[in-house]
């Protein structure tokens, strides 16, 4: 825990098999994801859990090797350590531009939700807010994405970046020397401690001009909304924004969807997907000088090193 608070501060596996289920066909939602978006092409299946970010299917008590045990599925966070169940994440600028930045924490509450009651009141605290709340139905648009909920009865947000009052610009490193690169960590609104309560969803991107995905939220591309944007002093956009397909470890970089996500591990198992993030670790995204990559260039622009809470890596940097 400590060693990796000293991690950020001063720098600051195995990939499961994917299949489809398509409720509109006849199929069994009965272990939905809490929320998903709606404008995602395919539900993803974990091959532990169901739905990936939803809860455990239920146990089919057969002996055919599969033990659908659900001790092995996170149902809440009041099912982890008191170490796993935060996270923290920083942004880092190795541009010679400076950066300005969109990102929304997501988790569902209520009954059946992901924030258990015990830990409700410190999720508030902390910074989260009802993007809906009972009885006004139940979706929240982020941008283009739209994230709908199955379980729970609330979707609670944090937003970070240039249009929340939380910061947002990352100034330029105009020595072009990744040891010199600027780094904002995020914080909770109430003490300013990086230890944020961990989140389901992280999502890229919001109904700034500079940030939603090209279309509009209608009939936008998803995987164009825009989690960074390279900015002049003036704050002008600069080059080419990292859209979400070129965000490592997004769902749409990863090429399993369309949703400008970071999602979740809630497997208690030694896997992890790339799109996934640990429980209790960290994350440390390296915005690359990548504004003047020619138009259609797939490089990464955004990458990340994510840790657990025992500070193992499960992912790497792909630059």
């Amino acid at each position: 825990m400590y060693s990796r608070s000293r991690k950020v501060v001063n720098m600051l596996g195995l990939i499961g098999l994917l299949s489809v289920v398509i409720c509109s066909m006849g199929g069994n939602c009965g272990g939905i994801s809490p929320f998903l978006a709606t404008q995602f092409n395919n539900n993803l299946v974990d091959p532990d859990t169901g739905p990936i970010g939803g809860p455990a299917p239920p146990d089919n008590g057969g002996d055919d090797g599969d033990d659908g045990d659900v001790s092995n599925v996170l149902g809440s966070v009041c099912d982890l350590a008191v170490n796993e169940q935060t996270i923290v994440v920083s942004v880092r600028n190795e541009a010679v531009q400076q950066v300005e930045f969109s990102m929304t924490f997501v988790v569902s509450a209520g009954p059946g939700g992901f924030v258990c009651d015990a830990q409700l009141q410190n999720y508030l605290n902390a910074g989260y807010s009802d993007a809906i709340v009972p009885g006004s139905g139940n979706n929240a648009i982020i941008g283009c994405d739209t994230i709908q909920l199955f379980a729970g009865t609330r979707i609670l947000t944090l937003e970070f970046g240039i249009n929340q009052g939380l910061g947002g610009t990352i100034p330029a490193n105009p020595t072009g020397n990744p040891d010199d690169s600027p780094t904002f960590i995020l914080r909770r609104r109430d003490t300013g401690s990086p230890f944020l309560p961990l989140p389901e969803l992280i999502v890229f991107g919001n109904e700034d001009p500079d940030f939603i995905c090209t279309g509009g939220a209608a009939l936008g591309d998803l995987c164009t909304q825009r989690g960074f944007s390279y900015v002049s002093d003036a704050g002008i956009p600069l080059g080419k924004a990292a859209e979400a397909s070129r965000i490592q470890g997004t769902v749409c970089a990863e090429n399993f969807g369309t949703a400008p996500e970071w999602r979740l591990d809630r497997t208690l198992d030694a896997q992890v997907q790339p799109f996934q993030f640990g429980r209790g670790g960290t994350i440390i995204a390296t915005v690359l000088d990548r504004a003047l990559d020619a138009i259609g260039n797939t490089r990464n622009q955004v990458v990340w090193l994510v840790t657990d809470a025992n500070d193992n890596t499960l992912h790497f940097e792909d630059r």
